[in-house]
This record gives structure tokens, sequence and C-alpha cells, in this order.
């Protein structure tokens, strides 16, 4: 029994070697890069939210808030890619949620108060904005929790005199 003992002890610790009883690095949390958009995306609609709801009818705070709640889409994407260290493609992901905020620009232009009262084709256009805009980034934001998957990773790197992007992973 004492030999039973003895050799299972043995045993256990042979294979428990250094390399496997260390904690591998972990890779980039696909969790933390979702959560991280999505407090994005609805931080954006809490404050442009809180805006809208407590303007009483004043255009400009309309307008703000309709902007910080299509910001929210446009960042979004690119926060939850910063995470997993991917950040050409949360730039590339965050283009049409930008492109769709900056696209709202002319029609606040046209009339201040296309928020609260807007015509049905400024309505249509902010509407058409608004969704394309939330579309766009909830997509980019799902790409980042598949982000462990992939071998090809950019990044900024920045020092003293330089700046620029460092590619790497397996080609």
């Amino acid at each position: 029994m004492r030999f039973f003992a003895t050799s299972a002890a043995l045993a256990m610790l042979f294979t428990l070697s250094p390399s496997s009883a260390q904690a591998t690095e972990p890779g980039p949390d696909a969790a933390v890069a979702l959560a991280v958009g999505a407090a994005t995306m609805f931080a954006g609609f809490v404050i442009g939210g809180t805006l809208v709801a407590a303007s009483g009818e004043n255009p400009g705070k309309n307008e703000a808030g309709w902007l910080a709640m299509e910001t929210g889409f446009a960042l979004a994407p690119l926060t939850s890619h910063a995470v997993v260290g991917e950040w050409g493609r949360g730039a590339a992901f965050a283009a049409i949620p930008t492109a769709t905020t900056l696209g709202s620009l002319p029609v606040f232009l046209g009339d201040k108060d296309a928020v609260g009262s807007g015509t049905i084709t400024q309505q249509a256009f902010l509407w058409g904005f608004f969704v394309a805009g939330l579309g766009s980034a909830a997509i980019g934001v799902i790409d980042a929790a598949f982000a462990p998957g992939r071998a090809l990773h950019v990044a900024p790197a920045l020092g003293p005199h330089q700046a620029g992007l460092v590619l790497g992973g397996v080609l």
C-alpha cells in the first residue's frame, strides 16, 4: 500500500512539469471585447437619450443628443477591437457608423429642429442613418468576439521620435 501511494505521488509530480504547471499567457478575451463594445454603444444611448429627453424641445440639445448616440455607434467597433489589439480592423468597422454620423450633419444644417419637427424626408434620412450606424456598429462589435481565432494582428507602435503600425501573427 505504501509503495502504491509513493508511486502515485511520484507520478503526479512528474506529470506536472514546470511548463505545464505554469499558466500559459492568455490571449485576447472575446467576452471582454464584446462587453466593451456594448458598453460604448450603451453609453452613447444613455448620454444622447438623456440630452434628447431633457431638452425641453430645445433644437440644439436634440441635435447634440442625436449626434452623441451616433458617435457611440462610431466608437463601439473601435473600442471593442482595441481590447483584442486589432486597431486597423476596428477602424475599418468604425468607418460606416462614422459615415452615417457625418451623413446626419447636412440634415441638421438644413433644419436645426430636424429631430423634433423635421419633415418626413428629413426624418427618413435621420432614421436611415441611425439604423445603418447601429447595425454596422453591432456587426463590428460582434466581429471583435471572433478575434482570438484570427492569426493576423495590427497594433499601433509609438515611441520616442517614431510612430507606426506593427503587423504580427502567422501570415
